[in-house]
């Protein structure tokens, strides 16, 4: 976070991973292209509030509610656990993973069921904005 654009810019040039920016405006679309939390904030109470919000815990979503996506879907759990990220083998992402969300099945280590992780959830999300599926009332 910076005072000035000009003083963004320039501290953002020292990034190895950044391409050159020459002002504001590719600035801000080359931010515009990078995950979230990035963007461009008019001041830095506004860039905390938006990575205070962006780094809250993911939604805990419910078995039922992860079975019925997949099932809209059309999807084995297996195939489902890929969509959303999850690596392992197919008996593994269908037993370990989904399966064992499904059921809400408890974690041996901690006594807490089984659920999706962040990453995992806003994909789930994605998917079910682009197919359009209406879980809510299930």
């Amino acid at each position: 976070m910076e005072e000035t654009a000009a003083a963004l810019i320039a501290r953002k040039q020292v990034l190895t991973e950044s391409p050159a920016l020459q002002n504001e405006d590719t600035a801000r679309l080359w931010l515009q292209e990078l995950p979230a939390p990035s963007g461009w904030f008019s001041t830095a109470d506004e860039a905390r509030a938006h990575v205070k919000r962006t780094h809250q815990a993911a939604p805990i979503l419910p078995g039922k509610m992860v079975q019925d996506a997949r099932e809209q879907l059309g999807l084995s759990r297996a195939l489902f656990a890929s969509r959303l990220g999850m690596g392992g083998n197919d008996n593994t992402r269908h037993k370990s993973f989904f399966f064992e969300i499904e059921t809400e099945a408890l974690n041996k280590s901690s006594g807490r069921p089984r659920v999706l992780n962040p990453n995992a959830v806003e994909r789930l999300k994605a998917l079910i904005a682009e197919h359009g599926l209406d879980l809510a009332t299930k």
